[in-house]
């Protein structure tokens, strides 16, 4: 079976309260009905997991918790370049991740083996709580509308 070429990824702990905010967003969309040419994908927190999602599709979106200091549940949109630019004390996916999704983009760039989609959009909610709990903050939860609604955004505008 061919893989979709636009991929939805949601990354995160779902252990960690609000860092896995990626996951449930991710849980959302698969109870939707979404275009054929769309797939989902839970990464957890396996780095390795989320290359071999975007592997060979054309256009990506990856959904993560970050903690850059804005209000919680604060949505962040940026590119993998805006990402790649910034330095890494601007810009931190949460930490509890077993990989660091910004290195392993940086890796997947100078290597080969994976081939990744020029078009990735990386979607950030700001966390309020990473303790350990299986229920979100409210203000995490709250925007998880407003979230989806920006990824059928990005559907729509895929010009596959």
């Amino acid at each position: 079976m061919n893989k979709p070429p636009f991929i939805i990824v949601g990354v995160g702990n779902i252990l960690c309260s609000d860092e896995g905010i990626g996951v449930h967003i991710i849980n959302r969309l698969k109870e939707m009905d979404l275009p054929d040419y769309v797939g989902i994908y839970d990464c957890g927190t396996n780095g390795i997991a989320v290359l071999e999602a975007l592997d060979g599709c054309k256009k990506g979106i990856i959904i993560d918790a970050v903690s850059m200091g804005g209000p919680p549940g604060k949505i962040y949109r940026f590119t993998v370049d805006d990402i790649l630019q910034m330095e890494d004390n601007l810009f931190k996916l949460v930490s509890l991740h077993q990989f660091d999704l910004i290195s392993t983009l940086k890796v997947a760039q100078i290597t080969d083996v994976y081939h990744l989609p020029k078009d990735i959009v990386i979607i950030g909610i700001e966390g309020k709580s990473f303790d350990f709990s299986l229920e979100l903050t409210d203000e995490v939860a709250n925007v998880i509308p407003n979230v989806i609604r920006i990824v059928m955004e990005e559907i729509k505008s895929f010009k596959g």
